[in-house]
């Protein structure tokens, strides 16, 4: 908390100095742990840039360029509302209008047409020399993405995969966070110049995804047609000395057979003695039948 509040101090200061010198200004605080491009490393990121340009790439970028678009258009009066600005970014990057006029700075400046071509045809690979070598980081449990440490992927990338430079190493990553994962899905794809990764890089990677494990209770309620529970808790109760413990443990145990699942107009005393209640929710399917015990 310290650190946000030294950033919101300075913040503070920009805008009163620029209010003193007659400038309108509006200083924007983010959060720098999480990634906001997809794509770590040159030329990942100058890709991606590209890529936001024209309409695609990672869509935190594309936020946040709208957002900061939206406070210029304001300020300067294009705009009345916030909601306003950032709609018409959108639809100047949907357009591809924003990679247009980038590619025309880049003639301007005498980058060959043919580059400038290959560009606007995205055929990015011919422009972009990335790494030789590409490994998969997948998930090694099912659940969700809370958090993408920046701080540990960069580790990677300075200590492991030799630095921000011009050998085309880098980090895809594959996932946003609140995104869904199986085991195997894959989380990022590591660019690197070496024919294999050691194992510490490649775990390095995996645990800077912070994953929620998810766990499913198939079954949802039970039905019952026999009385061995009564006879489990009548034995119970014969051998323990505490009448309040037993009963306070009946009580939990006809809670937790009346929890409210997927509901069921099939009741335990209408089905046959042979016969059990099975709850099948397959699909999205919600429905209650019989089937007759092996």
């Amino acid at each position: 908390s310290s650190g946000i509040n030294a950033e919101y101090g300075q913040a503070n200061d920009i805008t009163s100095l620029t209010r003193e010198l007659g400038i309108k200004c509006r200083v924007h605080v983010s959060d720098s742990t999480v990634p906001y491009s997809r794509m770590l490393g040159y030329p990942l990121e100058i890709q991606d840039v590209v890529e936001v340009l024209s309409g695609e790439g990672s869509s935190d970028v594309i936020d946040m360029i709208a957002l900061q678009c939206s406070h210029l258009l304001q300020m300067t009066g294009k705009v009345e509302s916030l909601k306003e600005g950032e709609k018409m970014v959108l639809e100047v990057l949907s357009k591809g209008e924003g990679l247009t006029k980038f590619l025309e700075m880049l003639e301007g400046q005498g980058v060959s047409r043919d580059v400038v071509d290959k560009l606007r045809e995205k055929r990015f690979e011919e422009v972009f020399a990335l790494a030789d070598h590409q490994t998969r980081i997948e998930s090694r449990v099912p659940g969700i993405i809370r958090d993408i440490r920046l701080d540990g992927l960069e580790r990677v990338i300075t200590n492991r995969l030799g630095g921000y430079g011009s050998g085309g190493q880098g980090i895809r990553i594959s996932v946003d966070i609140g995104s869904r994962v199986n085991v195997g899905t894959c989380l990022a794809v590591i660019y690197h110049s070496e024919e294999t990764l050691i194992p510490k890089t490649k775990n390095m990677v995996n645990t800077a995804f912070e994953i929620e494990k998810l766990h499913f209770n198939r079954v949802i309620r039970t039905f019952r047609n026999d009385d061995s529970d009564k006879k489990n808790r009548k034995n119970r109760n014969s051998k323990s000395g505490s009448k309040g413990e037993t009963d306070k443990q009946d009580k939990m145990d006809d809670q937790d057979e009346t929890k409210e699942g997927v509901g069921s107009s099939v009741s335990s005393e209408s089905v046959p003695k042979d016969y059990v209640v099975v709850v099948n929710t397959e699909n999205g399917e919600q429905r209650t039948v019989m089937e007759k015990k092996e």
